[in-house]
């Protein structure tokens, strides 16, 4: 079942990402990870004639492996400090919320999103998403989630004391669940294990010190299940995480009968 918690968000995320913008790229291993990011590109299959639009683009991680790769590639981000970096790797990028997109229905071959839509109003983001898309469109979808009921409390505890500005929550299966909701058809998910530094991962400009320690906290404390899914490691000075990531893509059906 998907675990949303709009009410609870306790900044907006256009004031988070502002503040996050100049650490963004160095906030984590999952923001540049090569293999992640082909993982994410084999899934898409982009050709040189087709559209595609990154929703959430950031710094452009996503859009420059398809820069050049594609006909048009547009970027939409909410966060100014973020698309002033993510312009050079867009053809076109568009400051607006990803709830109401600023295009036409049915013109974009490819939408991608990673690590977006824990800050978006999902029912809405998701029909535009599907809105945007071309009949026979693909939607590729990458995000953090909890590995399961095991591990969820503790997990969305922690996500949140990082993001005060998120809204949602996932499980593993959440995903494929939401997307049939909207007429996607054709899913196909998989499991990405990112080892992180917890320093790195809360060092990211946007939380105070306070939080930091509520975060450290929290591991020190956590339960023998969550340590053990996890692999958590504890050092010195430091403490990693074996973080789960779901990747998701979909087909927008091309009739009622697909």
């Amino acid at each position: 079942m998907l675990i949303t918690s709009v009410l609870l968000a306790r900044v907006s995320p256009v004031n988070h990402f502002q503040k996050r913008a100049e650490k963004y790229d160095c906030s984590s291993e999952w923001v540049h990870d090569p293999v992640l990011i082909n993982k994410i590109k084999d899934l898409v299959g982009a050709g040189p004639d087709e559209y595609l639009l990154d929703i959430g683009v950031g710094t452009g991680k996503i859009s420059r492996a398809f820069k050049g790769e594609v006909s048009c590639l547009f970027g939409v981000d909410i966060c100014m400090g973020m698309v002033k970096q993510a312009r050079l790797f867009t053809d076109k990028i568009i400051l607006s919320y990803a709830e109401k997109l600023p295009f036409k229905d049915n013109i974009f071959d490819v939408c991608v999103c990673r690590q977006a839509l824990q800050f978006m109003r999902l029912e809405e983001v998701c029909s535009e998403m599907h809105r945007v898309l071309k009949p026979g469109g693909r939607l590729v979808l990458c995000h953090l989630t909890a590995y399961g009921e095991g591990d969820k409390k503790e997990t969305f505890l922690i996500q949140k004391l990082r993001n005060p500005a998120r809204k949602n929550f996932f499980l593993p299966g959440d995903f494929p669940e939401m997307l049939k909701k909207y007429k996607f058809s054709d899913l196909k998910s998989f499991a990405y294990i990112t080892r992180e530094s917890v320093n790195q991962w809360i060092n990211h400009g946007a939380i105070c010190e306070d939080d930091r320690v509520k975060i450290r906290e929290a591991y020190r404390k956590a339960s023998g299940d969550f340590k053990r899914i996890h692999k958590i490691q504890f050092s010195d000075t430091d403490i990693f995480d074996s973080m789960k990531m779901v990747l998701v893509r979909a087909i927008k059906k091309k009739s009622r009968l697909d």
